[in-house]
């Protein structure tokens, strides 16, 4: 291999050759804009406004995005990359949805995704879109890769020749704690994942994070924590390079300890509030803080099996980007990234193939009431299931002023052809069968957008979509789109042609 250094190794399996050099496997399909999505709060119902984009949710196989936006001149523009690609772990992960009817309630199981590599197959998958990925990052950007035991000693190979060993930061052992599992017969539980952090070039950094630890008064002592004669608590550390003349201006600030055998040791006080000692602590590459989803708050939970926590993206995206930066998460899932990209003021681009994945992040990402979003597809993912019927009422029109009309728009019906059952529950229920709907109200025929939605919700938030919805519009002549989606991913779409006032 050309470049190769005398000391590396590199990791060869059948079908790494017919990958091309440089990753070029991937084809430049165009990514067509489905929607452009207006949060709550973000509602726009009237002129031919188009935002500028910032944040993207694309619908399709990241192999063909990521060549296409290389294309579009994103080479170079992102800071942080973070990927939670399939583990190999030979297992199908699924939503479980509850519908509840007047009568009987359903628990439904929808697919998110299969996960049955064979581990050549799971490598020739990766490797070229990693190297495509590093394409994506700026000069000093990062690119963190989750992953669990049993593809991590190949991925680290993998990285290595990808990003060049002398661009490993970091190997961080998410420890998640125990998930109530029994212990198993000749190993330890398994309780952590790995996250490999990787600069593209030398000059990446990652910036360093504190977390609080806090430790009642009564226990500090016990914790290693000692107490001067004026009541401070403090911790100390050994002098290091400090010169004599810091060591000197430290004893006279009263930050000089001497242990019994004459060593010196630098204070540090600690702050005490309401009965209890603030100790800051420098994370290291063992994260154990941070509990998996599974014991996230409720509000934040999906049902989405392989989502991870806001917080440990928080951590992550906080230690690798500033303001404004550009976030990417290619392996995008419930959308966890994008969902805490938002509240961290990042621009975020989100890619996911399943559309059980489009469908939870974009959810969220509405509850979020963040930016104005597209929602993009390429080769038509998850397109129209003519099968499903919706059925819309003749919109009520209420004048209100010389220039402005009430409209209403209503559901009569929807049918989803899955399940005998179901279909029965629809006649009297077929809101619960509705995932989500959105208008808009004044649709210029080339591309919908959203800007009204009645959302079921994900996890424990979950809920029935309203019927109606109104809105105050300008009197004239135009079209109102409705898009509805229900609970097994199908989409359909009307359009009405209406005259106000």
């Amino acid at each position: 291999m050309a470049g190769r250094k005398k000391d590396s190794v590199i990791l060869s399996w059948e079908g790494k050759r017919n990958i091309l050099p440089g990753a070029q496997s991937g084809s430049a399909k165009k990514i067509k804009t489905s929607e452009i999505v207006f949060p709550a709060g973000k509602t726009q119902t009237e002129g031919t406004f188009r935002p500028r984009i910032l944040n993207r949710l694309i619908h399709g196989d990241n192999l063909d995005a990521i060549s296409s936006l290389l294309n579009e001149g994103y080479g170079e523009k992102a800071a942080l990359i973070y990927i939670d690609p399939p583990f190999a772990s030979n297992a199908d992960y699924y939503r479980k949805i509850t519908v509840g009817g007047s009568k009987k309630t359903f628990t439904l199981k929808r697919l998110s995704f299969k996960d049955r590599y064979k581990k050549g197959d799971y490598l020739t998958m990766l490797y070229p879109r990693l190297m495509l990925m590093k394409r994506l990052l700026k000069e000093d950007g990062l690119i963190f890769v989750h992953c669990d035991w049993r593809m991590n000693s190949h991925l680290r190979l993998i990285l290595d020749e990808v990003f060049g060993e002398e661009n490993f930061l970091n190997e961080i052992a998410w420890n998640y704690g125990g998930r109530g599992a029994k212990i198993i017969s000749r190993q330890f539980p398994r309780n952590h994942d790995i996250i490999y952090v990787y600069g593209r070039t030398k000059k990446a950094r990652l910036k360093k994070i504190c977390i609080e630890k806090k430790i009642p008064v009564k226990e500090a002592r016990a914790f290693g924590y000692k107490l001067d004669g004026k009541g401070r608590f403090f911790k100390t550390a050994p002098r290091g390079d400090y010169s004599d003349a810091s060591i000197k201006k430290f004893r006279k600030e009263g930050r000089i300890y001497e242990t019994r055998n004459g060593n010196i040791r630098i204070k540090y006080f600690l702050e005490r509030t309401g009965g209890m000692v603030m100790d800051k602590k420098i994370v290291g590459d063992v994260w154990d803080d941070i509990p998996d989803s599974m014991h996230s708050p409720l509000k934040e939970r999906t049902d989405y099996k392989t989502q991870k926590p806001e917080l440990l993206l928080k951590r992550i995206i906080e230690s690798a980007t500033g303001e404004g930066d550009l976030v990417c998460d290619f392996f995008s899932g419930s959308g966890t990234t994008g969902v805490v990209a938002e509240k961290l003021k990042r621009r975020w681009l989100l890619c996911e193939i399943n559309r059980s994945g489009i469908d939870t992040a974009r959810a969220r990402l509405i509850r979020e009431g963040g930016s104005v979003f597209s929602i993009e597809k390429i080769n038509g993912s998850g397109g129209e299931n003519r099968l499903a019927a919706l059925t819309l009422k003749r919109p009520e029109v209420r004048n209100i002023s010389g220039k402005k009309a009430e409209v209403t728009v209503a559901i009569k019906n929807y049918r989803a052809p899955k399940d005998r059952a179901l279909e029965n529950m629809s006649k009297k229920d077929f809101p619960l069968l509705l995932d989500y709907w959105t208008i808009d109200w004044n649709h210029d025929g080339k591309v919908f957008k959203g800007q009204w939605h009645s959302l079921r919700g994900n996890g424990k938030k979950a809920a029935t979509v309203k019927k109606e919805a109104t809105a105050v519009l300008d009197k004239g002549k135009r079209k109102i789109a409705v898009r509805a989606v229900d609970i097994f991913g199908n989409e359909t779409e009307k359009i009405i042609e209406l005259v106000c006032g």
